[in-house]
């Protein structure tokens, strides 16, 4: 189940897939993906999991099946690295999904260090911020000085809750939070931990219980 909100007037779902959508532009907003990171540490010689990056793909699929999309934007670290082979991969992928009139934008993170050339090959338009009517901005990181009246969407820090439960267990799940004008969106990528962010009078938390976003 979906989580409504409303931000300066535009209306807005927090999906359990960890993404946003945003019905009025066909918006689908993906943050910290950070495809090809266990490619990158397999290389360096490092024990983790073999990727399955057709998993991964799919994911984003059954969300282009399910909702009217018109642009994907992703808020930064959309890829882990220098280049490995599950960039050619992403960019196939990508390029088969264009031909369905998607555009596809890229604010850029810490971590996309590639050349543009990479992306522009894929179709995909590089911007600092992606601005919305109603005075919300997309960006990878929060932006410094905005006007009072703006709201700021970002990704960057990963972040998640501790949800405790009966029997001394207590659970590490993903979440979006706002504080001070500025929605944080968790990561869409599979391996990329949690910063635990601490529920107070100042922000307002929506965890990601299964299938359901939740407001604590």
């Amino acid at each position: 189940m979906a989580k409504r909100l409303e931000l300066n007037g535009l209306e807005m779902y927090l999906l359990p897939q960890r993404v946003m959508y945003i019905p009025k532009y066909f918006m689908l907003i993906i943050s910290d993906w950070h495809l090809g990171k266990l490619t990158h540490f397999r290389k360096e010689g490092l024990f983790v999991p073999a990727p399955n990056i057709d998993e991964e793909l799919e994911r984003m699929n059954l969300l282009i099946e399910d909702l009217d999309i018109k642009e994907i934007v992703f808020l930064g670290d959309l890829f882990h690295s220098e280049w490995n082979s599950d960039w050619e991969k992403l960019k196939s992928h990508i390029n088969s999904i264009s031909k369905q009139s998607i555009q596809f934008t890229l604010t850029k993170g810490n971590h996309d260090i590639l050349k543009e050339t990479h992306f522009r090959d894929m179709n995909m338009k590089i911007k600092d911020e992606v601005l919305l009517a109603e005075g919300i901005i997309l960006s990878h990181e929060p932006l410094i000085g905005l006007p009072t009246y703006m709201y700021n969407i970002v990704g960057h820090i990963h972040p998640g809750c501790l949800i405790e439960a009966g029997g001394r267990q207590s659970f590490r799940l993903p979440c979006f939070f706002i504080q001070d004008k500025v929605l944080t969106m968790p990561a869409f990528g599979k391996y990329t931990g949690l910063h635990l962010i601490k529920k107070d009078r100042s922000n307002k938390i929506f965890v990601i219980v299964n299938d359901s976003v939740l407001e604590l």
